[in-house]
C-alpha cells in the first residue's frame, strides 16, 4: 500500500499545481469546459477518499458504531460511484460537443437548464441505484478482517446489469456521438470556400488525435476497474492491479485533459514562460564609459 500511496501523493501535487495554474487565466474558466473540470474534480475526490481511508486505517481510534457503518459504506461504494460518474461525464461531454458542432451555437448558453438537469441526473441516479440495490439485497457490503469494506454482487444477473449500465452503455453512446461529430466535421458538401474546408479538415484531424489520446488512456487505465469490479475482491491480485492502473490514470489525467483542450495547453505554456523569465538571470547591458582626454 505504501508505494502506491506515494504515487497518490504525487498525483495530489500534480492536480494541485494544475488547479492553481488556472487561477490567473480567465480563458480557461469557460462554461464549455465544465465537463472537463467535473472529470478532474472527480479525480480530486478519489484522492481525498484514499487519504481519508489511509488516515482512518492507520490511526487506531474509538469510533461510534454509527460512524463506523457510514465509513464502511464510504469505503465500499464511493470509489465505484465516482468511476461510474466519470463514464457518464465523458458521454455528456461528447453529446454537448456534437450539439455544439451541428448547431454551430453555444449550447452551454442556449441550453443551460438542460445541462444543469443533466448534471443533477448524473450525480443522483447512480446513488439511487446503489440504495435500491442494497435495500433489495442485490449488493451486499462486507468487511474482511483487518481490511476495508467491499461490495459483493449477489447474482450473475446483477453483475451483467452493473456492467451494462456502468460501462457498456456510456462507452457505446460515447463512441456513437464521437463518430457523429467526426462525420459532421468531415462532411464538406455544399461548402465552396477552400479556407473553410481546410479549417474543417484541420479540426477533424485535431479531434481524431485528441480523442484517440484521451480514450486510449481511459480504456487502458480505467476500463479494467469497471470491467472487473463485479467479479473480484478489492484486495485480490486483480484488484491491486486495477488500483495501480487507476492511480496512474489520476496522475496522467491533468496532462491528457490539457491535450484535449488547447486553452489548457496555452495556460501551461504561459506559466512556463513566466517561470523561465523569473529564473533566468537578468542581463545588464554594459554602460559605455567616456574616458576624459588628458591635456
Amino acid at each position: 500500500m505504501k508505494p502506491l500511496f506515494y504515487i497518490y501523493i504525487v498525483a495530489a501535487i500534480i492536480h494541485l499545481l494544475f488547479w492553481l495554474n488556472l487561477i490567473p487565466y480567465p480563458t480557461v474558466r469557460q462554461r464549455s469546459m465544465q465537463w472537463l473540470y467535473t472529470y478532474l474534480a472527480i479525480d480530486v475526490l478519489l484522492l481525498i477518499r484514499v487519504f481519508i481511508i489511509y488516515a482512518y486505517q492507520s490511526r487506531p481510534m474509538c469510533v461510534p458504531h454509527f460512524l463506523r457503518t457510514i465509513m464502511c459504506y464510504y469505503e465500499a461504494i464511493f470509489d465505484n460511484y465516482l468511476n461510474v460518474l466519470q463514464s457518464y461525464i465523458i458521454l455528456a461531454l461528447n453529446i454537448c460537443r456534437y450539439l455544439q458542432i451541428t448547431d454551430n451555437r453555444d449550447i452551454y448558453v442556449i441550453r443551460h437548464r438542460t445541462i444543469i438537469i443533466s448534471h443533477f441526473l448524473i450525480y443522483i441516479l447512480p446513488i439511487l441505484c446503489y440504495i435500491i440495490a442494497i435495500l433489495c439485497h442485490w449488493l451486499v457490503i462486507f468487511k474482511p478482517q483487518n481490511d476495508i469494506c467491499d461490495l459483493e454482487l449477489t447474482s450473475a444477473v446483477v453483475q451483467i446489469l452493473f456492467l451494462l449500465f456502468s460501462y457498456f452503455i456510456p462507452l457505446v453512446f460515447t463512441s456513437i456521438f464521437l463518430f457523429l461529430s467526426l462525420r459532421h466535421i468531415r462532411n464538406t458538401n455544399g461548402i465552396r470556400t477552400q479556407q473553410i474546408i481546410e479549417a474543417r479538415l484541420k479540426y477533424h484531424r485535431q479531434l481524431i488525435i485528441q480523442s484517440g489520446a484521451f480514450y486510449s488512456v481511459w480504456l487502458i487505465l480505467w476500463s479494467p476497474y469497471l470491467l472487473l469490479f463485479p467479479f473480484y475482491y478489492r484486495h485480490s491480485t486483480s484488484g491491486t492491479i486495477t488500483e495501480i492502473f487507476i492511480c496512474i490514470g489520476i496522475v496522467l489525467d491533468p496532462f491528457i485533459v490539457a491535450a484535449l483542450d488547447i486553452r489548457f495547453l496555452r495556460a501551461w505554456h504561459s506559466t512556463w514562460n513566466h517561470l523561465i523569465e523569473c529564473i533566468r538571470p537578468v542581463r545588464v547591458a554594459p554602460m559605455p564609459v567616456a574616458i576624459a582626454p588628458n591635456y
